[in-house]
């Protein structure tokens, strides 16, 4: 077999990955999960394939590339904790949960104290407070509780046992704001959900002055006509973004054989595009209280659409980053994109991109949120496994530019 070209199955499959967050809202690690885009799988042996499916995968694409340096969750069947097949990861790369359909016997028990005794961390999911997860509970390191199957007004009662145990309480599926203060507030310590990733839009606000300076900002720095120099200036005259270019630019990511003190220096060796990238993505993450996966989402996008550009509208591809990169600036304001854009200098093929997925960047856009989301691609255009090679060197390009 060519080792250029993996099984045809392992380059099909899709893997679904959805953000944990920690109290600072900072990525903790990611849940991962099996996406069989033409439903080659039954229902009756889905959960086991998509298990072994799943695991095949990781070692053929390597972990790093989809979680960087954090702890992958990954859903197993009860066949996994029974025969206990060698795990194919580092022990602190992976949290194993334990599916809410498990019949708990002896045997999962065991497998389960096995697992934990060898040091792999186990959560259990979709917890309820049933007595039938007593004899796992001193084998967990993590409960995962889903709160929309709980009565919030009960949940601190029901939670004290698991404290004393010193188990570590993720909250999934949070909707709102509010139920992330308030679950914060009972003391867990991890949280997952679409409020991270599908924030609620609010119509009507304007922008505060600190967020109007920072669209400035990024006016100029999304302006294909500004020049080198523009950029220059903006980055001197800001002490803080300097210190990040010059952080980033003498990082291990960089590996250069000696230390960069200047601005300008810095900006020969990145280039103009990467330059920009990175002093965007810092501008960005100056909103304040929103959740790391929003910033990390923006540079996976920012290049994914920059790659496809490159394979099909090469001279658009410094455009389409810059639409992959302000798609989220709805999610970041809580504000409507019309809204938002009439406030940069954007071009008309840009405006037309990020609002109605209009024009060859609109096309290109969809393309990537499509894949996002785990739905079928157009394969006219590009099939999916150019697809999945350009979502994990996206990712691992994204990686390397949030540590900065």
């Amino acid at each position: 077999m060519d080792d250029n070209h993996p099984p045809k199955l392992t380059t099909e499959i899709q893997i679904g990955r959805q953000a944990i967050h920690d109290r600072r809202l900072n990525v903790y690690g990611y849940e991962l999960l099996y996406r069989d885009p033409k439903e080659r799988l039954s229902a009756s042996n889905g959960d086991q394939a998509s298990s072994r499916v799943l695991l095949n995968a990781f070692m053929e694409i390597g972990l790093s590339r989809i979680v960087g340096h954090h702890p992958a969750f990954i859903n197993l069947t009860e066949a996994f904790f029974t025969e206990m097949p060698d795990i194919p990861f580092e022990q602190e790369t992976v949290v194993l949960e334990v599916l809410e359909n498990i019949t708990i016997t002896d045997a999962v028990i065991r497998g389960v104290k096995k697992l934990h005794e060898r040091g792999v961390r186990i959560a259990l999911d979709d917890y309820c407070f049933e007595d039938r997860w007593h004899p796992l509970l001193p084998y967990c390191n993590i409960v995962k509780v889903e709160i929309p199957g709980v009565d919030l007004e009960q949940l601190p009662d029901l939670l004290v046992p698991l404290r004393d145990q010193g188990i570590t309480l993720l909250a999934e599926k949070l909707e709102t704001a509010e139920e992330y203060q308030a679950l914060s507030d009972m003391g867990f310590d991890l949280f997952q959900g679409y409020y991270f990733s599908r924030p609620s839009i609010v119509s009507g606000k304007r922008l505060t002055e600190n967020h109007f300076l920072v669209m400035r900002l990024l006016s100029a720095l999304t302006d294909p006509e500004s020049r080198i120099q523009d950029i220059e200036e903006l980055i001197a005259n800001d002490p803080a973004l300097s210190m990040k270019v010059l952080r980033y630019i003498n990082s291990a990511a960089c590996s250069l054989p000696r230390t960069i003190n200047s601005i300008q220096e810095a900006i020969i060796l990145m280039g103009h595009e990467r330059i920009r990238s990175l002093a965007v993505l810092i501008a960005l993450s100056r909103f304040k209280n929103k959740p790391a996966s929003l910033f990390h989402t923006a540079s996976v996008r920012a290049n994914m659409c920059s790659s496809i550009a490159r394979r099909i509208a090469p001279e658009l591809r410094n455009s389409a980053f810059t639409v992959g990169l302000l798609s989220v600036l709805d999610a970041l304001l809580d504000q409507h994109m019309d809204l938002i854009l009439s406030e940069l200098a954007l071009s008309a093929e840009i405006n037309a991109a990020l609002l109605e997925h209009r024009g060859k960047l609109g096309q290109i856009l969809e393309l990537t949120q499509r894949y996002e989301n785990h739905e079928p691609p157009d394969e006219r255009i590009l099939s999916l496994r150019e697809l999945q090679e350009i979502w994990l060197d996206s990712s691992e390009k994204a990686f390397a530019l949030t540590a900065a």
